[in-house]
């Protein structure tokens, strides 16, 4: 595709590339390698979002400007593990030295679709941190704002933490508002794109006829797209919830679509972190070869520290390898970078699995009920309740829970469920208590 007429973002709005290099002198083309001439020919659907870390802003004393810039770029290189920004350097803004530049003004320049911005309060030792998500095109909206407390002694571990967390909530925040946009003037990649993003949100709805058209939405962006490694990654995922629900006729047939997707996605583009993480769970969970799973995610969180699903991911292959104190830590974890995720009862789920298989029975009980409170058909969540409601002894409570999983799947049994999952002989035994007692047929 050729630039020469314009691009259209990610997110459908257009753009005009020849207006933009009319506009802006030469010394800012020099500055903004994100505006390219109309010979580059590169893909729009390449281009991404753009984005940049503003230095942070000093607030009540001269201190903070020390770290300003710092803080910046510990950011900007945190973001650089994600696929999809296009990032503008800080110092694009300030270089370090004197005053910094009126950013703000400079973000329409440079064709910003988003930015974080954020102040610094420095108070004898004492450090207060605020950072905010804006988009630009909507006039500075606000989308996520975050407060982190530290001390100048302990200034890189604050840095490192904030940079974490702040990277951690873009993810989520801009799929939950990209994926609301609509527009008919879609290229094919583009709108490849949009069906993923749809697809995702029938996944984790949970409600059978999303779900279903979730792997139909799927199906139509591969084949919109087949080098799109985002569809494989995510039609692998499908396959993965579609066999843990029960809700596919041939599940061996799935499992086969998962393995070929995971693979297809990885070798299309080996450093996604997510494309990696999710591969490593279709080993564990699907082929139940859990050493190989552990080997993925570890890969995976190498590539992002700073991704969510891939700490969630990682934590449910501890769980099947018996390492349930580590897999505590790895859910945790995932919970920390991104506590306002749509999707956190996944994260909960391995929290609660942990749990029981520690056997912190009353820990995992309040777990499940927040889990099955966000996502009340999640069939996984159900099964580990039972089995807890079980060895609690509370069989009213149980005899409800198995009345909504057999409304689910109408003929589970206790191995069907213990089949599903990988797990160490006494963990098993332990599950299998549970849902005997719980009052499952075996």
């Amino acid at each position: 595709m050729n630039n020469s007429t314009g691009s259209r973002g990610p997110f459908g709005r257009a753009r005009s590339i020849e207006a933009d290099l009319i506009s802006m002198d030469q010394e800012k083309l020099d500055r903004f390698p994100q505006i390219f001439p109309q010979n580059a020919e590169i893909p729009s659907h390449q281009l991404g979002w753009r984005m940049a870390v503003l230095p942070f802003r000093s607030i009540g004393a001269p201190l903070g400007y020390g770290i300003a810039l710092g803080m910046a770029e510990e950011i900007s290189a945190a973001l650089s593990r994600f696929r999809s920004p296009r990032l503008i350097a800080s110092a694009t803004f300030w270089d370090g030295t004197g005053q910094a530049v009126d950013a703000m003004a400079r973000c329409r320049t440079y064709s910003l679709d988003y930015i974080i911005d954020g102040t610094i309060q420095v108070i004898a030792d004492e450090i207060r941190v605020s950072v905010t998500l804006l988009d630009v095109v909507l006039d500075f909206e606000l989308i996520w704002s975050g407060r982190f407390d530290g001390k100048m002694d302990d200034l890189f571990s604050l840095q490192s933490r904030i940079a974490s967390k702040t990277v951690a909530q873009v993810d989520p925040e801009l799929f939950a508002r990209g994926a609301a946009f609509e527009d008919s003037g879609r290229t094919e990649i583009a709108a490849a794109h949009h069906s993923v993003l749809t697809a995702i949100q029938g996944i984790f709805r949970l409600d059978r006829l999303d779900f279903m058209r979730a792997r139909e939405l799927l199906a139509r962006a591969i084949e919109l797209d087949p080098n799109y490694a985002a569809g494989h990654t995510w039609m692998a995922y499908w396959c993965i919830m579609a066999v843990g629900q029960g809700w596919v006729d041939r599940p061996r047939d799935v499992t086969t679509l998962a393995g070929d997707a995971a693979e297809r996605a990885v070798l299309l583009d080996p450093l996604d972190a997510r494309a990696v993480a999710i591969a490593g769970h279709v080993k564990a969970y699907l082929f139940h070869d859990v050493r190989s799973a552990i080997n993925l995610h570890a890969r995976a969180i190498d590539l992002n520290p700073n991704l969510p699903i891939a700490w969630t991911l990682s934590s449910a292959s501890k769980i099947y390898n018996g390492e349930h104190t580590t897999a505590i830590r790895h859910a945790l974890m995932s919970q920390s970078l991104s506590p306002r995720d749509p999707h956190i009862f996944v994260v909960e789920h391995s929290l609660m699995m942990a749990h029981f298989f520690c056997h912190n029975l009353e820990e995992a009980e309040l777990l499940s009920a927040v889990v099955l409170a966000r996502s009340p058909r999640h069939a996984s969540a159900l099964n580990i309740r039972l089995a807890i409601l079980g060895h609690l002894g509370r069989r009213e409570e149980a005899a409800q829970c198995l009345s909504i999983l057999q409304d689910i799947e109408p003929s589970i049994s206790v191995e069907m469920i213990v089949a599903r999952i990988p797990l160490k002989p006494k963990d098993k035994d332990f599950y299998i208590d549970g849902l005997v007692r719980a009052g499952l047929q075996r």
